[in-house]
């Protein structure tokens, strides 16, 4: 979006917008010009104006001469159709309902011309609507073959065509930018435009700040410049059946002011005939009116530019390419449809891939500096490993001291503890302390509740735990003449150490 609108930003008269590349065939002149729109209008940076009488070879040759001379872009190139090329109709529709008005207006496609509907093409436009619940639309209709001649002319020249509009509605953009905003009318006032080309011209009214009425005429320069002619007599009588047609179908409004442009250099005085008349105020306005043309190319073309006019091609930019009356021809916008799409998913690969890479690229950075950090933590415990050995081998010699330093642990403070507890009654045989600690005691008391009193205080004993005995029995042994009876026992005892 951003780069979208940069291309259309304008610092200080520097023009940032794409410049658009038109081409209007007519009956009698070629006119191929870039143009852009600026701070101050419009902006004609290349123009070509080429007669039909001149052109040796074929069309298409001729245009692809002009293409590579002037280095004009290719691509997306507008095709612009003369009015007389076209019919254009005024319909009163009772209904406001778009979806209706469609399905009237394919119905009177059929009606308007003696064409089929696969011959033509159609587009409309809505005027306005009416309270009392009809809308004004002006239906425009083109034989298919005439856009598809000029297409395919475009097409052998290696040239794009990206949309193709008429040329009443390129005058009437270039008038509503140029003119309209500095003329104080009411809002239901009707202003008239009369562009006047070489051969025709275009009378055109303006109703609301919309294009309301368009009507051909085939007089233009060439017939006007005449001193002895009678052709001013002849438009006269065109412009009245112009503005009784229109009255007819308007008959509520009355036209306030009529203005000529176009190539009138070499006509002198229409403005003041027209005015006496027809009783309406005309007044010539310049054709060039915010239309910049470089000095290079205005010195080129030299008084070509006298007898053509350049103000339908001007009004393509400026409203940025749009068109309410669109002729570019169904086939043809399906073809540039997948074109645009091809794009697209080319574009999207082209940016998935990018993803794809950029991720994958931060993914090795990342597994490249894990594993140097790895490397480095390994080639740290290298370098700390001997010094590590060494302190494990103080750890055990520190360990053993404390070992041996623990008297209450060790095997003479468990002997201890025994001796402590062991009551006179009970004589001692052995004691047995194993490595971890396990502790057997065997001996003999006077009789066996002596035995169960020293098994009560070993228990009683906090230093042993789980005491048991293995065994205990009643002997008897002779000593002297005297048969002695004691309790032989065997007592286990862990040592709980603490």
């Amino acid at each position: 979006m951003f780069f979208k609108n940069f291309k259309k930003l304008n610092f200080h008269g520097i023009n940032f917008q794409k410049p658009s590349v038109v081409v209007e065939i007519g009956n009698d002149w070629i006119k191929i010009a870039e143009i852009a729109r600026s701070s101050s209008g419009v902006e004609i940076s290349k123009l070509s104006l080429l007669k039909l009488a001149q052109i040796k070879d074929n069309i298409s040759t001729a245009i692809a001469n002009i293409f590579r001379e002037s280095g004009l872009e290719r691509q997306h190139v507008t095709l612009c159709i003369p009015r007389h090329l076209m019919t254009v109709r005024v319909l009163d529709l009772p209904s406001v309902d778009l979806k209706e008005i469609n399905d009237m207006i394919n119905l009177q496609v059929g009606k308007q011309t003696p064409y089929s509907k696969d011959e033509i093409i159609s587009a409309h436009k809505i005027i306005y609507s009416e309270k009392e619940g009809y809308t004004k639309v002006m239906l425009a209709i083109v034989q298919r073959t005439i856009v598809n001649e000029r297409i395919e002319e475009l097409k052998s020249a290696g040239v794009s065509v990206g949309k193709v509009f008429i040329s009443s509605e390129g005058v009437y953009n270039w008038f509503s930018f140029s003119c309209l905003p500095e003329i104080k009318a009411a809002d239901t006032d009707t202003i008239a435009v009369l562009d006047i080309d070489s051969n025709y011209s275009d009378f055109i009214t303006i109703y609301k700040g919309k294009m309301s009425f368009t009507k051909n005429i085939f007089i233009g320069s060439n017939h006007l410049s005449e001193a002895a002619g009678t052709w001013k007599d002849k438009l006269i009588e065109e412009l009245d059946r112009c503005l009784k047609r229109y009255y007819i179908e308007e008959k509520n409004t009355r036209i306030e002011k009529l203005f000529i442009t176009g190539a009138t250099r070499d006509i002198n005085d229409l403005g003041l005939i027209l005015s006496n008349t027809l009783a309406i105020q005309a007044e010539k306005t310049d054709a060039m009116r915010n239309i910049a043309v470089k000095k290079d190319v205005r010195a080129a073309q030299g008084d070509s530019m006298a007898f053509v006019s350049l103000s339908s091609i001007a009004g393509t930019v400026m409203r940025e390419g749009q068109f309410d009356l669109d002729f570019t021809p169904g086939e043809h916008k399906i073809l540039k449809m997948m074109e645009k799409k091809r794009k697209d998913l080319v574009i999207m690969g082209v940016l998935c891939l990018s993803i794809v890479m950029v991720v994958t690229f931060f993914l090795f950075v990342s597994f490249y500096y894990k594993s140097m950090y790895l490397y480095r933590l390994k080639k740290h415990v290298k370098e700390i490993s001997s010094e590590a050995g060494e302190i494990e081998k103080m750890k055990l010699g520190i360990d053993l001291v404390k070992d041996n330093l623990d008297t209450k642990n060790s095997s003479l403070g468990i002997l201890h503890e025994i001796y402590k507890i062991t009551p006179s009654d009970i004589s001692l045989g052995s004691i047995y302390i194993s490595e971890n600690k396990q502790v057997v005691i065997k001996g003999r008391g006077f009789e066996m509740s002596d035995v169960f009193k020293f098994i009560k205080s070993l228990e009683d004993s906090k230093m042993f735990t789980n005491v048991k005995a293995s065994y205990t029995r009643t002997k008897r042994e002779k000593e002297g003449d005297k048969d002695v009876e004691y309790a032989e026992f065997e007592i286990t005892c862990p040592h709980e150490r603490r």
